[in-house]
């Protein structure tokens, strides 16, 4: 099979959504497909892949190139930049897969364009019911993968610390409310905030005037094996946007590195929580205090691992670019 993969985000930007793709091409792959891809991202460092060519969606003779070379058309988030290609064959396979809520925000006219284009498509994805329900649109509900041969239980390392936090330090993100709850929960508690964004300075100013820097850490942007043995060392991740999540991979990767889950009831995370650790209403400091008490408290830490084990052995790379095959084998067998 033939897959070009039209993105707006990809590498080197660094996001669920690039992670995801990275992923999913390395498995399709390895699974003995051919893939290109065009995307909207300039690509500043050398391709991370040996056999797939990528294309600046600038480079329009390349893009029409690939675009006839393709069996089908996969888009992750859909972007009306690549619609001019269909006047070349409008009966060209395309699948589009849902990982956030970004259509909501757009201004109507560019909201109900996407949306034709989506109900058009031969098929939709989404990464979580939450999605396909917003959208109101027939869609497979694929759940996200995570890097299983990273994210791991790690048993050389000890979990001697509480509380970490995963993310851009951003607004949308939460950590003040988890700086606010960190604070009502008192104790001698710690707590460890790993990303970097424009509210690292606030979030810095708050652990200062509360006179936490003995018990709250910044420790930076981290990634792979660095990350998830750095996990490996908590009790207990907190994840906690203050607005809606299409799913959050971060989850996952928190439940891999054997930590328990706090989640935001925040659109398709608690399903990538998938019921485990403690859930409590978005925005709500209180509660997530009360979460972060019952939990730390709690005797029977990752006592259920088992259980999230076969969970997570749903959503390895290797089975969910599986089922992302299956629904392109299926359009393409129509």
């Amino acid at each position: 099979m033939k897959i070009l993969v039209y993105s707006s985000v990809f590498y080197p930007n660094v996001g669920g959504i690039e992670n995801l793709n990275l992923d999913l091409i390395n498995e399709f792959v390895n699974a003995g497909h051919q893939v290109k891809v065009v995307t909207e991202q300039k690509q500043t460092k050398p391709n991370p892949f040996k056999n797939v060519e990528i294309v600046e969606y600038k480079n329009v003779l390349s893009q029409i190139r690939l675009f006839f070379w393709s069996d089908i058309v996969y888009m992750p988030n859909i972007t009306l930049k690549i619609f001019w290609l269909f006047l070349f064959n409008p009966f060209k396979k395309y699948v589009v897969s849902h990982n956030d809520f970004h259509i909501a925000f757009h201004k109507k006219w560019k909201a109900d364009l996407k949306l034709f284009f989506i109900h058009k498509a031969d098929a939709n994805i989404s990464v979580s019911k939450s999605i396909a329900d917003h959208f109101h649109i027939n869609a497979d509900v694929i759940y996200n993968c995570y890097n299983n041969e990273v994210f791991k239980i790690y048993p050389e390392v000890e979990r001697k610390m509480d509380f970490v936090f995963v993310g851009r330090l951003v607004t949308y993100k939460g950590c003040i409310i988890l700086l606010e709850a960190f604070v009502m929960l008192g104790g001698n508690y710690n707590l460890t905030i790993i990303g970097d964004g424009p509210e690292s300075r606030t979030l810095r100013k708050i652990v200062n005037r509360h006179r936490l820097n003995d018990r709250v850490r910044f420790l930076g942007f981290m990634h792979g094996e660095e990350l998830a043995k750095k996990l490996n060392e908590h009790k207990v991740m907190v994840v906690c946007p203050i607005d809606k999540e299409g799913f959050g991979i971060v989850a996952l990767e928190g439940l891999a590195s054997g930590c328990e889950l706090i989640v935001a009831d925040a659109g398709g995370l608690p399903e990538a929580a998938n019921g485990f650790g403690c859930k409590f209403p978005m925005k709500d400091v209180v509660a997530l205090k009360d979460c972060m008490k019952k939990v730390i408290s709690s005797e029977d830490l990752n006592s259920d691992f088992d259980e999230k084990a076969k969970y997570l052995s749903t959503l390895t790379k290797q089975e969910v670019a599986k089922k992302y095959l299956q629904v392109f084998t299926r359009v393409l067998n129509k």
